[in-house]
């Protein structure tokens, strides 16, 4: 299975690593870029059902201290598309504007 990142993820990821670079200690940023990495094998691996569904066909994992969440939808067999990086600490509306 490939993984894509849309435009959005790839800025709301570079945003929340610029975010945690200012709060977290570097050990917890490596942590957080595990679990994006443990995911996306998850997903290349065709594990796209073992997260939790969000809407729809899109899906989402809770990552890094359990701020962050990664929204997720499987384009074709063969694709899935990273939508957004989210830190749920945000007002959740923005969920859907980002996801637009």
């Amino acid at each position: 299975m490939q993984i894509e990142f849309s435009e959005v993820a790839k800025k709301t990821l570079r945003d929340q690593i610029i975010f945690l670079e200012n709060t977290w200690s570097n050990r917890e940023i490596v942590i957080f870029l595990q679990d994006i990495r443990k995911v996306s094998d998850d997903l290349k691996n065709g594990r796209f059902k073992l997260y939790q569904k969000y809407y729809k066909d899109i899906r989402s994992a809770l990552i890094g201290k359990k701020h962050v969440r990664m929204f997720f939808r499987k384009e074709s067999e063969t694709k899935i598309k990273v939508l957004l990086f989210f830190d749920m600490r945000q007002d959740p509306q923005k969920i859907l504007e980002l996801l637009q």
